[in-house]
């Protein structure tokens, strides 16, 4: 069957956007338009207790660093359109915030947040191989400037999670920052092992090309799951080879197949998801495939990871979330066609049943 024949028998709801990732973008709208009207108090205090509380959002993403988002959408514009004299104007206007609030270490996170956001975006900008002195010693101005106002707090006494993302964020701009990852990273996880976006973060700065080698980052993804075993299982090693495979553009060659397998089910079972589960959909379809190539010589993966696509798509994926599906309609219809393809070769159709899909032949 063709992939157009396979995603013809589909009677799920499909959708561009998952509804997690809408939610996430409504809580940063919300909040910029809150930022637009000047309601600043009110913001710092839902950013705080947030942060504090580690409020989480659909899809085990925290709500503060939204909310942070929000707070600087004018500056993301500027910087999305690459207009650099709106995106200082708007840095300005969040260091007059800072001067009006700095005993606060929401402010300084905001500001900080932001001086990191466009040094991290001058450099993306340059053409490859040409990043000039100029643009460097900039970045490192604004680096230096994130650096001042991320010190004079602490994460641990602040009990913010946010604060140590946001210190943990200087590592590419400061010239220690090798050296202090791993202690800064450690600080972030003993605020909140189960936010995902602190693995992810320390997983790509453990690759080759940045501070670290595949060896470091087998070693250090094993670690991060001895440091959170027990509150999430072994999701923090899908973590680091997620985020790695989206660094590197493909899964790291020191997976453990079998431990990735089992961290792949801890890591949809901590929210329970349906992001998490086209996610996982995604990746095993993108292996699955990838071990049918190998012939013979990769047998053993491809039935492990086969029995693994199919307990997701069976006990766990009730819709289709297109943006989570990296190679769109070709790993989608590869999925269903793996699990479902001798029900689908007798005329049948993929629909809801039970917690997951399973397939039914309609009578005529």
């Amino acid at each position: 069957m063709t992939a157009d024949q396979v995603l013809a028998r589909l009677d799920v709801p499909v959708m561009r956007l998952g509804a997690e990732c809408t939610e996430w973008q409504c809580i940063r709208d919300d909040h910029a338009a809150m930022a637009a009207a000047g309601e600043w108090a009110d913001l710092f205090e839902a950013l705080r207790y947030t942060d504090q509380e580690r409020v989480m959002a659909s899809g085990g993403h925290r709500v503060a660093p939204l909310i942070s988002e929000g707070m600087r959408a004018g500056l993301a514009a500027a910087i999305s359109r690459k207009d650099w004299t709106a995106a200082l104007a708007e840095i300005e206007t969040l260091e007059g915030l800072y001067d009006r609030n700095p005993d606060d270490y929401c402010a300084a996170q905001v500001v900080a947040q932001g001086h990191i956001d466009f040094a991290n975006a001058r450099r993306k900008a340059a053409p490859q191989g040409q990043l000039s002195r100029e643009v460097w010693s900039e970045g490192a101005v604004h680096f230096e400037r994130a650096e001042t106002l991320v010190t004079l707090f602490d994460p641990i006494e602040e009990m913010s999670p946010l604060l140590a993302g946001t210190r943990y964020g200087l590592i590419p701009g400061i010239e220690d920052g090798a050296a202090v990852s791993r202690e800064w990273y450690e600080d972030w996880v003993d605020l909140d092992p189960e936010d995902a976006a602190v693995h992810a973060a320390h997983a790509v700065d453990m690759l080759p090309g940045w501070h670290g080698s595949l060896s470091g980052f087998e070693r250090a993804a094993r670690r991060s799951v001895r440091m959170t075993e027990a509150v999430t299982g072994k999701a923090s090693y899908a973590v680091f080879h997620i985020a790695a495979a989206e660094a590197l553009g493909d899964l790291s060659p020191t997976l453990d197949l079998e431990y990735f397998l089992e961290a792949l089910h801890d890591y949809q079972a901590a929210t329970g998801c349906q992001h998490r589960a086209n996610v996982a959909a995604c990746i095993l379809s993108g292996m699955a495939m990838n071990f049918r190539k190998d012939g013979a010589e990769a047998a053993y993966q491809l039935t492990k990871t086969r029995a693994a696509l199919s307990d997701v798509l069976w006990n766990r994926l009730r819709e289709i979330q297109m943006d989570c599906w990296t190679r769109h309609t070709e790993s989608l219809a590869f999925a269903m066609a793996e699990v479902f393809g001798p029900a689908l070769k007798r005329g049948a159709r993929i629909v809801r049943r039970g917690e997951g899909l399973g397939t039914l032949v309609r009578r005529t």
